[in-house]
């Protein structure tokens, strides 16, 4: 289930700058404003049939990044020279959820950024995206960078790209963990996967926890592409993201119309 979050930019107390590496703020934020009333969300969770701690792991939706009509970059900043931003946001759990999101971030305010610069944000409109039919094949653009990594024998993280020999295999294993994750169970049927890329990929090295001890550098990609896998995986990717740290801010996708 998918919404559109229409924002305005207050720049009035802390001015227009958001860092280039935003994700992870993002992310936190909404996550915050998502869990802030325990009692609501578990009891949204437990409709939807959903265990309160099998969110932990992989997260229930997925988070685009912002769309910017007009910006300017200087270095690590992002100068944000619009009146309103908009980002997409896609949930799992479908019951109730409509009224659980507009609830959740109705005349809201958020502040987005790192310990450098902050840009505060309200809410002024929520809007449900329509519902698509999800077919064995499909053609997807990211919304925010696409991660896959692998462990290296030393214990460090190898970052992939989408040309990597064992990258299908790599989002096909991810998600039927994450099916795993969120049901409780294997998936039952066979998944028949297939990765198409159907344009350049763009690199992405996105910094998380800036100018913390804890701060590293995660790489993704920006692409077009086209995916075949069990209708069933195709909802999954499509609400929960694709790819890893899905719950950092990354690997949201859309559906591109033929």
């Amino acid at each position: 289930m998918r919404f559109k979050i229409v924002l305005l930019v207050r720049s009035e107390i802390y001015g227009n700058v958001l860092p280039v590496s935003y994700q992870f703020e993002l992310s936190s934020c909404i996550y915050r404003k998502i869990t802030e009333n325990k009692t609501r969300y578990n009891d949204w969770l437990r409709k939807n049939g959903f265990e309160q701690d099998r969110h932990l792991r992989h997260k229930l939706f997925s988070l685009s990044n912002f769309y910017i009509p007009k910006i300017k970059v200087e270095e690590d900043r992002l100068f944000v020279l619009a009146r309103k931003v908009q980002l997409w946001i896609s949930f799992l759990p479908e019951r109730e959820t409509k009224e659980f999101v507009t609830e959740l971030f109705r005349d809201q305010y958020l502040l987005i950024g790192d310990r450098k610069t902050q840009v505060e944000f309200q809410v002024e409109s929520v809007e449900e995206i329509q519902k698509v039919d999800f077919t064995k094949s499909i053609d997807y653009l990211s919304l925010s960078p696409i991660v896959v990594s692998n462990l290296r024998m030393n214990k460090s993280v190898e970052y992939i790209g989408p040309e990597d020999e064992n990258y299908q295999e790599a989002l096909l294993k991810n998600l039927l963990d994450k099916y795993m994750h969120f049901y409780g169970r294997e998936f039952p049927h066979d998944p028949q996967c297939k990765f198409e890329l159907l344009s350049v990929p763009k690199r992405k090295g996105i910094f998380i926890k800036r100018f913390t001890n804890d701060e590293t550098k995660i790489i993704g990609y920006m692409y077009k592409f086209r995916f075949q896998v069990h209708p069933i995986l195709q909802h999954l990717l499509y609400n929960t993201g694709l790819g890893d740290k899905v719950g950092l801010g990354f690997g949201c996708v859309e559906m591109i119309k033929n």
